[in-house]
């Protein structure tokens, strides 16, 4: 009751209300006077008693008149006072249902049980029906109206005091008893319809808002996050940039070891930082992908060549093998895809606790411009859990659910792994066997594009070469395999190592002589040269046969401090076995010149060709400007720097420089216009300088911005002193294809901040 008090003082619910009163009363009007005539005209009452029908036609037109001048006149009358027309509008219908009733109780009463009784009583029913509905809302008053009708006519049926009249007053009652319950049941039902309507657009008004708010929020999350990383990572840029350069001092043995430490915590922390900008991002929806053309072999094996140190010190082989088919060239997020096969790959090397990790890649076409990749992670470890399982990919699920906290990480990196897949149009997931390895696998949809890398000449003069392959890891005979098949050399592989001579002299004997041995050297084990002494000391192996010694790089470091490098003919091939590696040391074994630049997409400058280029920093943080000119310096460029863009423009009218290096937030002219300025000037000339932008944000899409600005490139702080060098020689190398040459280089995968690094 008290809600439908407040909703019947709501102006614009009833006026809605009204709005539908007044369309009604318009048929209604129609309805009276068409039933009057009815009444007065077929049973002849007109004839019978012309004054008496006379009288109530007029007062049923005058009555009907105001109704419709009420109806027509809505909007004027309404507006000048709503109680007011309300009360006119429902006034006249009472009096016209009394006068409708008074009228069909005279002609009872003049007639008594006739024609024209029955069809008096018909015309109060069916008046008093068709308005039943509209009514409802204002339930009182239709009952009051209700009651002018059937008051009159029960009367005059009551007063003729015979059975039949008697009881059609009781069935004229009980009509009226059933219009009043259908009247409130109404009543109830349109009212709770108001009510369920009227909160369901005030959720919708809370939820519209709700939306705002966290629109809001959203957006100051990102300015925050842009703001507080930009803040974070400029003070670590100067911490692991002076740690770079003090690992370049005299240091004692103590003090080289404190500095990795120190080194190792600052990535340790830069890596945090980038899991919670990523997850933040993910869980805000407002990732963007950074679309470029690239080689997708390459971008798989330089992630794994970034992470096979780390598996080699845990006792991990880390192999990968592709299907057939594989395109050479896709447009994708490099960077992100990187980063998902960093993330799994690394997961596998610390929680597995096996001795193998396989990286399986596999490419479905779906159709002439899109395909899907598939990888899969295997490893032979202890599995997971089934009671981890069902959490694996929430956030911090790996905190909870691990006992010993000896590996660190913020459990964060599967959650992020499944966010990416997922905006890359993909999928995630795994299967498990405890005791028997994992298999974690994603996929991604890719773009194919129709540009090809070059063949490397001199590689079918390897055709049909004869390889065996000693070698106790499955996996690693899987993948060296598979490349050797793509090169056309046919391989055998076998796993004890007192066999291996006696399979190298049938071979020589049966006229089908190997021309490659690869000896894999297991992780576990010391260097042992002994099967290569034992081969070289056969004349006609020595002469034919070509040994490749497939090694991590400590091991390799070890055979160099014990003189093995030097005594044993061998050429070395650092695992994990990519392609490209495997190539050019076959092209080194047998000698063969090949333009060893169509390995790479961009041909590398010469050190020496890079001494004394010249180069401009616009960079306002004095430690990081210390920083930088002391890895400049250290690389052999001549630098000049500057605080601002104001002055960065003023310079570059003076002097010429081969390439700038641009941070993007400084006071009185930023990096974006004094890039936006600088690029208006050279157009209308035909020099072009590199502009490489470093900076400390890593909000999505920065990298977009500032190539829409019209710089070259992109760094993010920390910068890697190997990267920066390997950026500057892509830009100023003697080559200097990139002047027309559109796609992102292959040579090293675009280093967003969160493309390689260890996951929870």
């Amino acid at each position: 009751m008290i809600r439908s008090e407040k909703l019947l003082k709501d102006r614009k619910i009833l006026r809605k209300v009204d709005v539908n009163l007044a369309a009604q009363g318009r048929y209604i009007i129609a309805a009276n006077i068409i039933m009057f005539l009815f009444v007065a005209s077929v049973g002849d009452y007109y004839s019978s008693h012309p004054r008496v029908t006379t009288l109530f036609g007029a007062s049923l037109f005058f009555l009907s008149s105001l109704t419709f001048y009420l109806i027509i006149r809505f909007d004027s009358v309404y507006g000048a006072g709503p109680a007011r027309w309300r009360m006119l509008f429902i006034g006249s219908q009472i009096t016209t249902a009394f006068y409708i009733g008074s009228f069909a109780a005279s002609i009872v009463l003049l007639d008594k049980l006739s024609v024209n009784s029955f069809l008096a009583t018909l015309y109060v029913v069916g008046y008093s029906s068709i308005s039943n509905v509209e009514w409802s809302p204002y339930h009182q008053r239709n009952l009051i109206k209700h009651l002018a009708a059937f008051v009159p006519i029960v009367a005059a049926y009551t007063v003729i005091a015979d059975v039949n009249g008697v009881i059609i007053a009781a069935g004229l009652f009980v009509l009226w008893a059933m219009f009043v319950r259908q009247s409130k049941l109404m009543n109830v039902r349109h009212w709770d319809n108001v009510h369920a309507h009227h909160e369901l657009h005030r959720k919708a008004r809370d939820l519209s808002h709700a939306v705002n708010m966290a629109n809001d929020a959203s957006q100051f999350k990102t300015e925050f996050l842009a703001n507080i990383t930009h803040e974070i990572r400029t003070p670590m840029n100067n911490v692991l940039g002076m740690l770079a350069l003090l690992d370049d001092t005299n240091l004692s043995d103590q003090q080289r070891e404190l500095q990795k430490v120190a080194v190792h915590s600052g990535e340790a922390l830069l890596s945090l930082i980038d899991d919670i900008v990523d997850f933040s991002r993910i869980s805000s929806g407002q990732v963007q992908l950074n679309e470029t053309v690239f080689n997708l072999k390459r971008c798989i094996d330089q992630t794994l060549e970034l992470l096979g140190p780390r598996a080699h010190e845990n006792g991990i082989e880390l192999s990968c093998v592709y299907e057939l088919e594989i395109p050479v060239r896709v447009r994708a997020d490099q960077g992100r895809l990187a980063q998902l096969i960093n993330n799994l790959v690394s997961n596998a090397i610390k929680y597995s606790d096996g001795t193998d990790v396989v990286l399986r890649v596999n490419v479905e076409k779906t159709s002439d411009r899109t395909a899907n990749l598939k990888v899969t992670v295997e490893d032979n470890g202890k599995g997971i859990d089934p009671e981890q399982q069902d959490r694996l990919f929430e956030a911090f699920s790996s905190k909870q659910f691990r006992s010993d906290l000896v590996q660190s990480g913020t459990g964060l990196g599967l959650a992020i792994s499944k966010g990416l897949a997922e905006c890359m149009n993909g999928d995630i997931g795994f299967t498990s066997e405890k005791n028997k390895g994992t298999e974690f696998w994603f996929t991604v949809e890719l773009q194919l594009s129709t540009q090809q890398a070059q063949k490397v000449s001199g590689l079918q003069e390897l055709s049909n070469k004869q390889a065996l392959i000693l070698c106790q890891s499955k996996a690693v005979v899987e993948s060296l395999a598979f490349h050797l098949s793509s090169l056309d050399i046919n391989s055998t592989a076998m796993h004890a190592e007192e066999d291996t001579l006696t399979a190298l002299l049938e071979g020589e004997k049966n006229g089908r002589p190997f021309d490659l041995l690869f000896i894999n050297l297991p992780l576990s084990q010391s260097v042992n040269f002994e099967l290569v002494k034992n081969i070289q000391s056969q004349q006609t192996l020595k002469d034919a046969l070509r040994v490749v010694v497939l090694s991590s790089l400590p091991q390799r470091a070890d055979a160099v401090r014990l003189g093995m490098v030097q005594e044993y003919d061998v050429q070395w091939l650092s695992k994990p076995v990519t392609r490209e590696k495997l190539c050019k040391t076959l092209l080194r074994c047998f000698e063969i010149v090949a333009e060893v630049g169509d390995l790479d997409d961009k041909a590398d400058a010469s050190a020496e060709e890079l001494q004394g280029k010249r180069i401009l920093l616009v960079e306002d943080n004095a430690v990081n400007q210390m920083v930088a000119r002391g890895m400049l310096h250290k690389l052999g460029y001549v630098v000049t720097s500057v605080i601002n863009g104001k002055e960065a423009l003023g310079l570059l009218e003076e002097k010429t420089f081969d390439l700038i290096l641009m941070d993007c937030m400084m006071p009185i002219l930023d990096g974006y216009e004094t890039t936006k300025a600088w690029r208006e000037k050279e157009a209308d000339t035909d020099s072009h300088i590199p502009i490489i932008a470093m900076t400390a944000s890593v909000v999505e899409g920065e990298h977009q911005k500032c190539l829409a600005v019209g710089m070259d490139d992109y760094l993010s702080k920390p910068v890697n002193l190997d990267e920066l060098n390997a950026k500057i020689r892509l830009w100023i190398g003697s080559s200097n294809e990139q002047a027309s040459d559109t796609v992102v280089p292959d040579s090293k995968p675009p280093q967003s901040p969160n493309s390689q690094r260890k996951t929870a």
